[in-house]
């Protein structure tokens, strides 16, 4: 159709990026013959102008409930744009190659407003899709990240409860001689006792420098020695005496 609203020759000759443009071979309504046109689509709308750098194009083809189909003429790379359905012409164009023609035909499919918003039907229920599967993996992550706390909690209080018995039985002393029925085991338990209560009787005093215990066990080796020496010329000393001496 011939164009003659200034606005949509504004639009033609304006700033918005071409989705496709080039040259391709248009046949004429009245002249049947091929015309070489410089076409250019932007959205729905296909401009073709004379020459490349017009200013304005010469027609415009509104890609609004049409079909994109190739041609019946099988001489060259020809399809056609048809409006099976408004009763509107059939345009009828060629491509220099079966790749041009294939990228003309493919882009013009896709231009019209109903194939967009098929498309966009088609991403709404896709992303819709992929939020329920984003949720459900986000449940399935949670449910799964609860089980390991859980266990690993259950662990360390296993562990803490092993850990507690064990302390408990290193604090625990047991007397191999306490038995009651045994006159010598009754008497060992009574020297043992009797020596742990010395022992802690002493541990509880302040405990001794290593000079004064040098000194102390230094005099206890010298009063043996002694002892040891007087035992070849003298009688030899009694235990009382040795414990005396000790003392």
């Amino acid at each position: 159709m011939r164009i003659n609203e200034k606005s949509l020759a504004k639009f033609a000759s304006s700033g918005a990026p071409a989705d496709k443009e080039g040259y391709l071979l248009k046949k004429g309504e009245l002249n049947k013959g091929y015309q070489k046109r410089y076409f250019v689509l932007k959205g729905n709308l296909l401009f073709y102008y004379e020459k490349r750098y017009d200013k304005e194009p010469v027609g415009v083809i509104v890609l609004e409930g049409c079909t994109i189909e190739l041609s019946e003429n099988i001489d060259g790379f020809a399809f056609q744009v048809v409006f099976p359905k408004t009763g509107c012409r059939t345009y009828h164009m060629a491509a220099d190659s079966q790749e041009e023609m294939e990228a003309w035909m493919k882009v013009m499919s896709c231009a019209s407003y109903d194939y967009m918003k098929l498309m966009v039907a088609e991403l709404r229920q896709q992303l819709d899709e992929l939020k329920e599967n984003s949720q459900q993996q986000l449940l399935e992550n949670a449910m799964r990240d609860s089980h390991l706390v859980l266990s690993s909690y259950s662990s360390m209080e296993d562990s803490d409860e092993r850990t507690s018995m064990k302390s408990n039985q290193r604090h625990v002393r047991f007397n191999p001689f306490n038995d009651p029925s045994s006159q010598n085991k009754s008497e060992s338990r009574h020297l043992f006792d009797t020596l742990d209560d010395e022992h802690t009787h002493v541990a509880k005093g302040p405990p001794k420098s290593f000079l004064q215990l040098h000194e102390e066990y230094g005099q206890q080796v010298k009063t043996l020695g002694e002892l040891w020496r007087g035992s070849f010329t003298e009688r030899p000393a009694s235990a009382f005496e040795l414990s005396h001496s000790l003392c």
